[in-house]
């Protein structure tokens, strides 16, 4: 695959400051609110980004990733929220994990740090087989959360 162009990590970029300014507009409790008919809040969906995008470039090429095993477990594919309502350090963290491994991702393949991948196939039945189509494929995963967060700004504000 070719090396990728600016454009995919300044879209990534673009993104996280969208979920950032979500996360930043509702309250302790409204992070927390599970609308009816959904399985999870805003804070799984802003975590779970961020947990995937781990999974998918990271440890799928067999490196380090950079937010603790207790987040990935907290909030990989297939969990749930816990019930509990975030504190205000929670948040801050989240807010940080958000900026940091955004950056850190476009940091590290400039690098070329990325130089082995395990094949995975997505939820979506879509293949990835480097570390460029687990990025390409991360902007898909989170615009499909930030869909949900947007929504979810309806649901929990209109009450």
């Amino acid at each position: 695959m070719k090396k990728l162009d600016k454009a995919v990590f300044s879209l990534h970029k673009c993104i996280r400051e969208r979920f950032l300014q979500y996360l930043e507009g509702f309250s302790l409790e409204q992070l927390a609110i599970i609308p009816q008919g959904f399985r999870n809040n805003l804070l799984w969906n802003i975590s779970h980004t961020i947990v995937t995008q781990q999974m998918y470039c990271y440890h799928n090429s067999g490196l380090p990733m950079y937010v603790p095993d207790d987040f990935i477990a907290a909030y990989r594919k297939g969990t749930v929220p816990d019930g509990h309502i975030p504190t205000k350090e929670e948040v801050e963290v989240l807010k940080e994990y958000l900026l940091s491994t955004q950056v850190q991702l476009e940091e590290d393949y400039q690098k070329g740090l990325f130089t082995t991948y395990t094949d995975y196939l997505t939820g979506l039945n879509f293949p990835l087989s480097c570390v460029e189509d687990a990025i390409y494929f991360n902007n898909t995963h989170e615009g499909m959360h930030l869909g949900l967060v947007i929504s979810f700004n309806y649901l929990v504000n209109k009450k």
